[in-house]
């Protein structure tokens, strides 16, 4: 409701306006009215009306200064002037002063019902500067903030619209997190419901996702890391064309799933890894480079575009000996197993000590090295995709002793199963 606020030191006059002008017509309230021009001024001081309808002719202070003294109180508020006398010099004056329309009394109804309309109509079209909110916000703030109004939408916008809004830096662009009381324009928007604070951080991760692949699956994300198992034997064959398939194979899960953008980026950052662990050449400031840029990409497809890329250039460098690929298949599909160059060598028709120490200079760890790496992989997948206790992990990764699991994982990953669990917890 527009608020009025009606002055004339008559007391009939501003009764008379109030049951004469059917005010709520125009979605208006009258809601105050005052006998003179200083109970005004100290009315709208603490009560902001959007119009004023006041008599000219006032003691102590006319209309005309009161309006003067009024619009640095108010100055987007609408002001009628009503006088009992038609001289130029009045209606020069509240001109100067902008205001809306000067009226003879006794006022006629339809010309005043006219002017408020008109009123109205520009009132509607006026679109006010939403108020700006942190994005720190508790629940007891986002209530203080939205109780005023029953239905809320929430959304992302390049305009400044609705109620309130947030700035938001995400994937490297300036958006506008809008808040309104309706639907608008904007990039998932949504109803705004019950607890703000639970539902606004999953909204936020939404968002980025939407931004991020240009769709975002809405039900709960299944564990990739349930399908890597699998993609990880192929990588350590050490076949480009296999890997780059595999690679689309993970593409397409990633869409389906649109897990949160940290994950993918995480899961990418992996399958990069593994395939740079089959190099011996490579350095480790490559890898810290290749981080570096995953990090800072803001698109899907230029990630995998930009996988791909990588992959090729490691392949383009460097082709592993045959017999490495073999070890390195066969602890990807049977590091579970009780393993040894030994047994291996033998399959290999090679001398174990030759094998190790070509195992040694083509992935620069040992075999010991490698198998390890492989169980604590699994065992990582299995903390962030499951809810088995850390000894049934380390019994089904292949080690006998939960000791020396906790030991290795925490020399590879600078952590406990527990610690790295709980953290994956937090950031997941």
């Amino acid at each position: 409701m527009y608020k009025v606020l009606l002055v004339d030191d008559e007391y009939m006059i501003t009764e008379g306006l109030k049951r004469l002008i059917p005010f709520g017509k125009w979605d208006m309230e009258v809601v105050a009215t005052a006998n003179h021009a200083d109970e005004a001024l100290d009315y709208v001081r603490e009560h902001p009306v959007d119009i004023v309808i006041s008599d000219v002719n006032m003691p102590d202070k006319t209309g005309l200064e009161m309006i003067q003294e009024m619009k640095n109180i108010l100055p987007d508020s609408y002001y009628i002037l009503l006088s009992g006398y038609q001289e130029f010099d009045y209606v020069k004056k509240a001109m100067n002063l902008s205001v809306v329309d000067y009226l003879v009394k006794p006022v006629d109804k339809v010309e005043l019902g006219n002017l408020l309309e008109k009123i109205a109509n520009q009132l509607g079209e006026k679109i006010e500067e939403p108020l700006v909110l942190s994005q720190k916000l508790d629940e007891e703030a986002l209530l203080a903030h939205l109780s005023h109004k029953e239905n809320w939408w929430i959304g992302l916008s390049k305009d400044k619209q609705g109620d309130f809004l947030i700035p938001y830096y995400v994937l490297g662009q300036d958006w506008q997190i809008v808040f309104a009381d309706r639907e608008f324009e904007g990039l998932l928007v949504i109803p705004f419901e019950k607890p703000y604070q639970e539902n606004f951080e999953k909204w936020k991760l939404d968002v980025e996702k939407a931004l991020f692949y240009g769709s975002v699956n809405l039900n709960q994300s299944e564990s990739l890391f349930s399908y890597y198992e699998p993609i990880y034997r192929v990588i350590i064959q050490g076949n480009l064309q296999q890997i780059i398939d595999e690679l689309t194979l993970l593409e397409q899960i990633v869409l389906e799933n649109t897990p949160r953008v940290s994950i993918t980026k995480q899961l990418f950052t992996q399958f990069i890894m593994d395939v740079f662990h089959l190099f011996e050449h490579l350095k480790a400031d490559d890898m810290t480079d290749i981080v570096k840029r995953i990090h800072a990409i803001v698109d899907f497809e230029e990630l995998v575009a930009f996988t791909k890329e990588t992959l090729t250039s490691f392949f383009g460098q460097y082709r592993m000996n045959e017999n490495v690929v073999s070890v390195l298949e066969v602890i990807g599909r049977d590091y579970q197993k009780e393993l040894s160059l030994k047994d291996i060598s033998k399959d290999l028709f090679i001398n174990p000590v030759y094998l190790g120490q070509l195992i040694k200079k083509e992935t620069n760890s040992t075999f010991a090295e490698l198998l390890n790496k492989q169980r604590i992989k699994a065992a990582q997948q299995l903390l962030l995709s499951t809810n088995d206790s850390i000894e049934d992990i380390c019994y089904t990764v292949g080690y006998s002793n939960v000791g020396y699991f906790y030991k290795v994982f925490r020399k590879l990953c600078g952590k406990s199963p527990k610690a790295y669990r709980k953290q994956i917890e937090i950031t997941v």
